[in-house]
């Protein structure tokens, strides 16, 4: 059985079993085996992401429960009879928590007795034991970590410094560090859970029945039957269940759903629309381009669900330089007090707690891009890819996905060429069109390969990263998997109305080309915003821990307070607030837009008369048509030399005269 753990943190798994999306006897199965277990607390199934969501008591072994889960998987797929003694732990008396703010009943106990220790003259024993059972999931996470993985972790640090705190007889810091912690963690939590129950909503809206028109006739179908070119009805006060182009009708939409933009704007024929954007007033029709998890918003549904953030460099850094600094820490705080005999100002170290407040801002900047990104027309596949477009310095685009005609194209390499990113062209046409295509882009004949193999290509892109440069590629064709397997970022176009294919690192849903641009800006923006949430956690902590903890004795009341504010500033604040104003990127155009806004008055020919004129089949036709660079394919087998164009409103092809 195939699965794949894609999210994982205390408490809680996301794993994608590619069988949850076509086998609703498994999916039950497996919901009822994973219920079983004890100490599961939520079991969700989401057949359309194919993902197993499954919640559990944070206090228990995560090796372990992954293990339990991977035989329920194993059973399921099996189709055996499972004895569900065989998943029961011991220890009964383990309460699934359904609520996440019950969390905060220990917490908030032991800081009240604390605060109330001195005025009531309350027994010490009590309040250390309320603040022990506070910190229980503390040190159940660091015994995790060290018996388990043997290695020790962040909880270890925040584990001893709460028990030395403690020791000392200073009640208020710990107590106090206990409920920030888990106020911020339920805060996590429900807007996790928030989101996640949105995209489901939303989901669940793409899933419907819908008006079609069909030969003349209106008729109700289930959205699933739709095909790329069909006409959907959309009446008033019905939400827009595809993305496509208006061909008739007239009326005001709300996009706050998609764009979060609260002003409705005009729409009327020749305009793009896209799912889960709500008609307040009026009649449109409009002609299908893509449906489900292929629109924008299904996309950006699928990105909140799988939260493919967890693979950056800078995220994988800090987590090796937080392992690497524990122990040396813990020997730092020895050292100090065996040279000056002060508890306090050895433990102080201790809360260099980097371990959690910056890769949980890593993660909500990144996860929020990528949903921006997506929205805007450009869907990047995870955090890892998104964070190296911010580096791209070279850029290679095979001349064959280029639209020399349209405008939007020059813009585009005028932009990247002012970033200071190198612009290569290469293609198998021969070396004069190339350098002509070169020399209109504005590019150096110097960095154009024409007539050469694919593997020559491969080449241009390795010893590009040989000079140490981070490079992309922007291609199609059939060498394309293996020539976007050598860059450092893989950029295509999307070709049909499918989900793209997982190999293409980035891919833009329209056929513009400053889609690029904006792909690099909305990464540049987001890695911004992610050095700015490190500066707020790191340089607050480094005066108080040191300068404070360590030199002039503050109460570590104010180290808490420092170290988790900066971190709810990081992650609530900076963190989530938008990438850029409104309107900051221009909307991509898609091909069916410009069409439809510039029909030619030129030929129009069916699509055996261009298959007899070009010497091609029908079939070579309707799967190239859609292609950004299929005017370029047809000027080559025109016998005049013209470039023809797909009008999917009329179902004929086009040029423009001269």
């Amino acid at each position: 059985m195939s699965y794949q753990v894609v999210h994982s943190t205390f408490g809680r798994y996301r794993i994608r079993i590619p069988q949850l999306a076509h086998d609703s006897d498994f999916a039950s199965k497996l919901k009822a085996l994973v219920e079983s277990l004890v100490f599961v607390t939520e079991v969700r199934i989401n057949a359309q992401a194919s993902s197993l969501i499954v919640s559990y008591q944070d206090n228990f072994c995560s090796t372990t429960a992954l293990e339990k889960f991977v035989s329920c998987i194993q059973a399921a797929a099996d189709c055996v009879e499972i004895s569900l003694t065989e998943f029961l732990l011991e220890g009964e008396d383990l309460k699934p928590e359904v609520n996440q703010w019950k969390d905060l009943g220990f917490p908030a106990l032991s800081l009240t007795l604390a605060l109330l220790a001195a005025p009531l003259e309350l027994p010490p024993l009590i309040v250390i034991l309320a603040i022990a059972g506070a910190a229980t999931p503390w040190f159940n996470r660091a015994a995790d970590s060290l018996l388990n993985q043997h290695q020790p972790n962040i909880d270890l640090l925040d584990s001893a410094w709460m028990t030395m705190q403690t020791v000392q007889g200073q009640f208020i810091a710990p107590a106090l560090k206990t409920v920030l912690v888990e106020v911020r963690r339920t805060l996590r939590g429900n807007t996790t859970q928030t989101r996640e129950e949105q995209s489901f909503n939303l989901l669940n809206e793409l899933d419907r029945y819908v008006w079609v028109e069909l030969e003349g006739e209106e008729q109700q179908i289930h959205i699933s039957n739709l095909q790329q070119g069909d006409r959907m009805i959309v009446k008033s006060g019905e939400m827009i269940l595809v993305d496509g182009i208006v061909v008739d009708g007239y009326g005001l939409i709300d996009t706050q759903n998609l764009t979060g933009n609260s002003t409705p704007i005009v729409c009327s024929e020749g305009q793009d629309v896209f799912a889960s954007s709500i008609l307040l007033e009026g009649r449109l029709c409009v002609l299908v381009n893509r449906i489900g998890l292929n629109t924008r918003a299904g996309l950006a549904a699928l990105l909140a669900e799988l939260a493919p953030v967890h693979d950056t460099k800078i995220g994988a850094f800090q987590a090796e330089f937080v392992t690497n600094a524990i122990l040396p820490t813990l020997a730092l705080g020895g050292t100090i007090y065996l040279m000056t005999g002060n508890i306090g100002a050895a433990i102080s170290p201790y809360q260099f707690d980097f371990g959690s407040g910056i890769p949980i801002s890593i993660s909500t900047t990144v996860l929020q891009a990528l949903i921006y990104a997506v929205r805007h027309g450009i869907y990047i596949r995870s955090g890892g890819i998104l964070e190296a477009l911010a580096h791209i310095d070279a850029i290679v685009f095979d001349i064959d996905v280029l639209a020399l005609d349209s405008p939007e194209t020059m813009e585009a390499i005028a932009i990247l060429q002012s970033q200071n990113i190198d612009i290569y062209l290469v293609s198998g046409v021969p070396e004069s069109i190339a350098l002509d295509v070169a020399t209109q882009l504005g590019v150096h004949p110097h960095y154009v390969c024409a007539e050469v193999p694919f593997t020559q290509k491969i080449n241009l892109i390795r010893g590009l990263q040989h000079q140490g440069k981070t490079v992309a590629f922007v291609g199609d064709g059939e060498d394309e998997a293996v020539r976007l397997a050598c860059a450092h970022v893989s950029i295509s176009f999307a070709k049909t109305s499918q989900i793209p294919d997982p190999t293409t690192d980035v891919v833009i849903l329209e056929d513009d080309l400053r889609g690029v641009t904006h792909a690099i800006a909305i990464a540049k923006r987001a890695m911004e915003i992610i050095y700015e949430n490190t500066a707020t956690i790191v340089i607050p902590n480094l005066f108080m821990q040191i300068g404070g903890g360590m030199f002039l004795g503050v109460n570590p009341v104010y180290n808490v307070i420092v170290n988790n504010g900066t971190a709810f500033v990081a992650e609530f604040l900076n963190g989530s607030r938008p990438l850029f104003e409104t309107n900051f990127l221009p909307p991509l155009k898609s091909s069916s837009q410009r069409i439809s806004q510039g029909k030619s008055n030129g030929k129009a020919l069916k699509q055996g008369e261009l298959a007899k004129r070009l010497g091609v089949s029908s079939q070579s036709l309707t799967s190239k048509r859609l292609k950004p660079e299929f005017p370029i394919w047809t000027q080559a087998r025109d016998p005049e030399g013209i470039a023809w164009n797909f009008d999917p409103v009329a179902k004929r092809y086009r040029h423009s005269p001269a």
